[in-house]
């Protein structure tokens, strides 16, 4: 896209974007690249970020649209919009399909454990599939101050599925890589909000940032360790698997 210094960026955070909104702005931005570039090119973005709007569950698919004309789409960045379970199974073709997709940010959301439940499960498979010919890095996936219930049971019972999630307790897990060579990393998740609480959106102005929300910030997040808040962090550490 006439080489610009950050072709490989669709950012359209703090945009005050609904789902209509969105879908018309991600459309707006293929149709530029097909006027562009060759017929077929795929799209150049690495990143979209999408973060701090007024999301909801459409605005989701128009993310998926773009991204699975990507062709080397390695972040997407959704936090803080108000992200239900609807959007969960364009989320789930987003994990599972876009094959160099390293992070989705999820956080500040209102997931609940049925839908989040199908992200991740989608994340596993996708990651089994990549393995089998190379080395795939182990996904980073931020999911929490959602609206899960008993997050640390959630856990547990993921375990006992086998399904390969790490919480990234341990200091040598990071973005970049995990310990255990899990599936999916879900750092913070135990930090869940109380059912009721709106959290989901843009910050007002004169809201505080958590350590949580620092390593967001940036393309890629710094290799912070997540506080061991869990209560089941150390035996889903332990007990992870990756069939």
């Amino acid at each position: 896209m006439g080489g610009g210094k950050r072709d490989w960026l669709l950012d359209l955070s703090k945009s005050d974007l609904d789902d209509d909104d969105c879908a018309r702005q991600c459309e707006a931005k293929v149709s530029l690249h097909r006027r562009r570039c060759p017929q077929g090119e795929l799209l150049p973005y690495q990143e979209i970020d999408l973060s701090q709007n007024h999301l909801v569950w459409r605005g989701c698919q128009a993310v998926l649209d773009v991204g699975l004309k990507c062709r080397g789409l390695c972040v997407v960045k959704l936090f803080r919009n108000r992200i239900n379970d609807q959007a969960a199974p364009a989320l789930s073709r987003l994990v599972e399909e876009c094959p160099q997709l390293e992070q989705l940010h999820l956080s500040y959301n209102h997931l609940t454990r049925r839908g989040s439940e199908e992200i991740i499960a989608a994340a596993c498979r996708g990651q089994k599939q990549r393995r089998a010919g190379s080395r795939v890095r182990t996904l980073w996936l931020r999911m929490e101050h959602n609206r899960i219930e008993e997050p640390a049971g959630m856990l547990q019972d993921l375990v006992q599925r086998k399904v390969g999630v790490c919480e990234a307790l341990d200091a040598e897990c990071s973005p970049k890589a995990c310990k255990r060579c899990a599936h999916v990393h879900l750092p913070y998740f135990a930090r869940q909000d109380p059912p009721g609480e709106e959290r989901g959106g843009p910050p007002s102005s004169t809201a505080q940032s958590s350590p949580a929300d620092a390593a967001v910030a940036s393309t890629a997040p710094a290799a912070a360790t997540p506080a061991r808040s869990s209560a089941v962090g150390a035996s889903v550490a332990r007990a992870v698997t990756t069939p």
